[in-house]
């Protein structure tokens, strides 16, 4: 981690230093998201990126689970089905980057664009504020698959569109077969 203006910048979570190294990560990707992706280790791994959006996912589902009354399976739902999520979600988003627009990164780098994109989760818990922080979220991940996939941000803005797109369909899809089979 180094030191500008007295503000701590960080491009990858240290669990060895597990507080500084989360605050300087959430901080630097909310406030300054060209600089972490450009400097962000596309490899190296999924066990930093994979703790610091389960940590993200874990305050958010804890405030979420208090707010809506003590349900502790709000808890377990951001946790659990956001962590399944990020890594099919990176999965598309790194197939249609590669097909559609010949992106050229790997998919532990789209990963790690979804992962520490988790950031804007640490306000997800909080009505209104929370569909913001989402929509603040697509634009980290258009920033990071630019930077990752070596991609226009027209295209990496497209490759969520299509992403969301799909998901939807699938939604809908998956709606009608529920509604069908009962």
């Amino acid at each position: 981690m180094d030191e500008r203006k007295g503000i701590g910048v960080s491009y990858e979570f240290d669990t060895k230093d597990f507080i500084n190294s989360f605050v300087g990560v959430a901080k630097t990707v909310l406030t300054r998201p060209s600089d972490f992706y450009q400097n962000m280790p596309t490899t190296g791994g999924f066990s930093q990126p994979v703790t610091f959006l389960a940590i993200c996912l874990g305050v958010s589902g804890i405030l979420a689970a208090i707010i809506m009354g003590g349900n502790p399976f709000i808890f377990f739902k951001f946790l659990l089905i956001g962590l399944a999520f990020s890594f099919v979600g990176a999965g598309v988003l790194h197939f249609i980057a590669q097909k559609f627009f010949a992106g050229r990164g790997e998919y532990e780098g789209t990963y790690r664009v979804v992962a520490y994109a988790g950031a804007v989760d640490l306000l997800a818990w909080i009505p209104f504020l929370g569909v913001l922080a989402g929509l603040y979220g697509f634009y980290l991940q258009v920033v990071g698959l630019e930077r990752v996939q070596g991609i226009t941000k027209g295209q990496a803005f497209l490759t969520i569109l299509i992403s969301l797109a799909i998901y939807l369909i699938l939604s809908l899809l998956a709606g009608g077969l529920f509604l069908v089979m009962r």
